[in-house]
């Protein structure tokens, strides 16, 4: 049987269709101190993706000097027990890893990522892509490897001393905890850590930070 072009652009265009559905819109989760906290199902994903819209006073470049400070990540990390650099590639380009701590039933998981920055050079628009490496370190005992991650800031200026972040993640915390526990506190942990963020690229160690690949 020949398919003519027209029937395999209509079959195409249903298939799109099919999956804009099945994803549905973001629901505001949570709306404090200038941080609102979304989540939202997606298709063949059992755990809901997260966002974090929120505007910030200072620099990109005091962002990234937090975020890219991965030893420290543990400070402001809602239940990050530790964080380690692992390998630093270039400037902009690393692998760490973290230990996050999980209540009781549960087991601890742990995290290895790989982080990159790129800038827009037009819009300065900046990009932080974090994603899960699982296969770099061997598991380790009495510890759940985390089975995805991906993250995804997007950092735009609005002036000199001011800038949003849009920040997007989805993660399966791998096994033993349930997709519906998970989904039903997911949102306090974003929050905490933007409000975290929100005081640590005040500190000194960061307001003067500069990076040749970053336009503020």
């Amino acid at each position: 049987m020949k398919f003519r072009p027209y029937y395999i652009l209509v079959l195409i265009c249903l298939l799109l269709q099919t999956t804009a559905q099945c994803q549905e819109d973001w629901k505001l989760k949570k709306d404090k101190n200038g941080i609102k906290v979304y989540s939202r199902k997606t298709p063949n994903f059992k755990f809901d993706e997260l966002k974090v819209d929120c505007i910030f006073e200072g620099k990109m470049s005091q962002l990234a000097a937090v975020i890219l400070d991965v030893n420290n990540q543990y400070q402001w990390v809602y239940k990050t027990a530790k964080s380690e650099l692992l390998k630093q590639v270039t400037d902009a380009d690393l692998f760490y890893y973290s230990e996050i701590e999980c209540p009781w039933p549960f087991d601890n998981r742990d995290l290895i990522a790989r982080m990159t920055i790129t800038q827009n050079t037009s819009t300065k628009i900046l990009s932080i892509v974090a994603k899960s490496v699982d296969d770099y370190l061997p598991h380790k005992k009495n510890l759940v490897r985390v089975k995805y991650s991906s993250a995804l800031w997007t950092i735009t200026p609005l002036s000199n001393v001011q800038f949003k972040v849009e920040y997007k993640i989805q993660i399966d915390p791998g096994d033993g905890v349930p997709a519906w526990i998970l989904n039903m506190f997911a949102t306090n942990g974003p929050y905490e850590s933007f409000k975290n963020l929100k005081d640590k690229i005040m500190l000194p160690a960061y307001a003067a930070a500069k990076f040749p690949f970053i336009t503020d």
